[in-house]
């Protein structure tokens, strides 16, 4: 397996706490938390004091070095604090968004981490802990005031901004930074998306954690005066290995919001200064379908907008470019192996994914093990320190993945220059009368033609072929796109066995909450179509 250029010198690992006490010492009034949707912010000297007094009251609560917490619900940047304040005593956060995976299916995720303490917001209305029979506190928002309780019990956190300097003297002692936690501790488990079944609990340590936050940093060329903009929810790896441990790392100034809003972008960017913003392709394609009506001067303190989690068109990538003036950096990763790959500032190409990342070892190889040579595509390996550790399994015992080499079942190739550019999942291959179709090659043709805004392709059963390809189209707003000229339009651009067999016109791909198109449920549509109308299971005459 070929290794990616390793750095002159990484900064030794060092807790969340050590890193806090430095930007506490060092730049105390320096804004360190931002949340732009209540305007409010929190400065390095605070944060420093919230994290300690959050870590105190875990410690009422039982919880210790190597317990699990789970934070249920819990929005940015409340999230935030209480991870900070759990790591800051050793324990293992594990984020959990009950609304998004379905009650039954989050009690099952807490028989599996058994947790000693889940934490909930202080108007959540969830009873999986109760049905789970888990100790439960709750807290209000750092921004809210207002929904503090007067006199807070024992079931009550309270953080940063109410009243913690008022909270009885007999609170535990916090353990000195040589006790806290090693860089081979678990820090978190994490669910997956979960689109199929019951999600994967992903384990993590200190180590792989540090390692990501490098790489951001290297591909990113993230620095200490940075403000850095993530409006995704922190339950996500990517968020977490992008936005949060950068920011502790550097001690730069993190913006949250708790969900993308297009009428508030430019806003946002504009008044908060941003330098670097977080993406995924379906925001960029929102911001394109429906330009922002944006002074020109909105965008100038940004110099680039990532854009990862699922895959990204080179047609949209220009489009966005084009009508914004903003650089994107397209980057790779995974649940499992965290950052693989990615664009940098002073060197990108569109198309492509960039080149490996700094800490972990890449390659692509054949059916047989065998590395590919250039622009050859096979399935993307890696291995290496920043891996996660494992899964967790309903037993309580982890399924490893560090230690050994990643089959990431994903398709890719590597060209002269060393980029990467990303062909498909191997799930997802379209396999006609023994041909092999990508499908994202399909979708790149059709998604130049200009009353298309969204497309996607995917095989279906077919009694001659064994599978024949269909597009799902989502049209340009005030257009009507007529099939027969998609395919037409396909057909001057593919050969006759990629060329879509069938194109429907629908008003939205269905994604999962991380943008990723669910092409099961597309199946499933196809079936319902094919059964309502049978002349479309006849293909036409070319």
């Amino acid at each position: 397996m070929s290794s990616a250029r390793q750095p002159v010198a990484d900064p030794a690992w060092r807790t969340a706490s050590a890193l806090l006490e430095q930007h506490r010492r060092e730049t105390p009034d320096k804004p360190a938390i931002v949340d732009v949707d209540r305007q409010v912010s929190m400065t390095f000297e605070q944060l420093a004091q919230a994290v300690d007094a959050i870590a105190r009251q875990f410690l009422r609560h039982g919880v210790t070095r190597g317990t699990r917490v789970v934070l249920a619900d819990c929005e940015a940047p409340d999230k935030l604090l209480l991870w900070l304040g759990a790591w800051r005593i050793g324990a293992i956060v594990c984020p959990l968004d009950v609304p998004f995976v379905g009650h039954e299916t989050a009690r099952k995720l807490l028989d599996t981490i058994r947790p000693k303490l889940v934490v909930l917001p202080a108007d959540a209305s969830t009873t999986v802990a109760a049905d789970a029979n888990v100790p439960v506190v709750r807290f209000a928002s750092w921004t809210s005031p207002d929904h503090v309780p007067a006199n807070p019990g024992d079931d009550t956190i309270t953080l940063a901004g109410h009243s913690h300097d008022t909270q009885p003297h007999d609170m535990p002692p916090l353990p000195d930074g040589a006790t806290i936690s090693e860089a081979g501790d678990m820090a978190s488990m994490c669910c997956t998306s979960g689109t199929t079944g019951i999600p994967k609990i992903v384990v993590y340590d200190h180590a792989c954690y540090w390692l990501n936050g490098l790489d951001s940093i290297d591909l990113l060329g993230l620095r200490r005066d940075d403000r850095m903009l993530e409006y995704r929810s922190f339950d996500w790896y990517s968020a977490q290995i992008l936005s949060f441990i950068p920011f502790l790392q550097l001690g730069s100034t993190l913006c949250v919001a708790r969900r993308f809003s297009r009428s508030r972008f430019a806003d946002w960017i504009r008044d908060q200064r941003i330098t670097v913003c977080a993406g995924v392709p379906t925001v960029l394609n929102m911001l394109i379908e429906a330009p922002l009506d944006a002074p020109a001067d909105s965008f100038a303190s940004l110099r680039a907008m990532t854009c990862s989690t699922a895959p990204l068109s080179p047609v949209q990538w220009r489009r966005f470019e084009k009508l914004y003036g903003i650089r994107i950096l397209n980057l790779y990763g995974s649940s499992e192996a965290g950052w693989m790959c990615g664009n940098r500032l002073q060197r990108r190409k569109i198309g492509t994914v960039g080149y490996p990342a700094a800490h972990v070892a890449f390659d692509i190889v054949d059916s047989e093990g065998v590395p590919c040579g250039p622009d050859v595509e096979g399935q993307v390996v890696v291995d290496g320190a920043k891996l996660a550790l494992g899964v967790l399994q309903r037993d309580g015992s982890l399924l490893p993945i560090r230690g050994k080499p990643l089959f990431t079942r994903d398709i890719a190739a590597r060209d002269a220059e060393g980029f990467v550019r990303m062909a498909a999942r191997m799930d997802d291959l379209i396999i006609r009368g023994g041909v092999k179709i990508v499908p994202q090659e399909i979708e790149d043709v059709m998604r130049a033609h200009p009353q298309v805004q969204d497309v996607a392709a995917l095989g279906v059963p077919d009694p001659l072929y064994g599978q024949e390809t269909v597009c799902f189209v989502v049209a340009q707003a005030g257009t009507t796109p007529d099939r027969k000229a998609l395919r037409a339009h396909c057909r001057e651009h593919l050969p006759r066995e990629k060329t879509p067999r069938e194109v429907y016109v629908i008003a939205a791909l269905p994604r999962s909450a991380r943008g990723k198109i669910l092409r099961d449920a597309l199946r499933q549509q196809w079936w319902q179509i094919v059964n309502a109308r049978p002349d479309l299971s006849e293909p036409e005459c070319d």
